[in-house]
């Protein structure tokens, strides 16, 4: 019956038993932020939103598991050489979420943020990437 009792007494913390005074629970809705953490079924952190730039350690794992070289078609750095990618760019809103996260060379990861354009988005499977490099057109003398 915890899903009463927390509808009963609002400021009811199930862990301890202790109830917080009113002014306490609005302070915190005021000033605490939700991070949204989706783990694995050994607690390892997998999926936790914009609240987080940063692969976890246990995302790294996954992400080597997932992908052999740079998510970049035909770029044959391991992936665990490169660096943590977001699928969709962090700054513009991207999240950090295992299924959008992949490994990539610094020349591609830093060349795709600075050259978008340059970049084709596949899907793969349902959690998996790669990109498509196209030269930029020569500029003709």
């Amino acid at each position: 019956m915890p899903g009463a009792l927390l509808g009963a007494a609002p400021g009811l913390l199930l862990a301890t038993g202790q109830m917080l005074p009113v002014s306490s629970v609005h302070r915190l809705a005021r000033t605490s932020a939700l991070v949204r953490l989706v783990m694995d079924a050994e607690g390892q952190v997998l999926d936790m939103g914009r609240k987080v730039r940063l692969a976890t350690p246990a995302q790294r794992r996954a992400v080597y598991a997932r992908y052999a070289t740079c998510w970049i078609d035909g770029c044959p750095l391991p992936a665990t050489m490169g660096q943590i990618d977001h699928a969709d760019n962090w700054s513009t809103g991207g999240l950090t979420d295992l299924k959008l996260l992949g490994p990539a060379c610094q020349f591609h990861n830093r060349d795709r943020y600075q050259h978008p354009d340059r970049y084709t988005r596949h899907q793969t499977g349902t959690d998996r990437w790669t990109f498509t490099y196209r030269l930029p057109p020569r500029a003709r003398p």
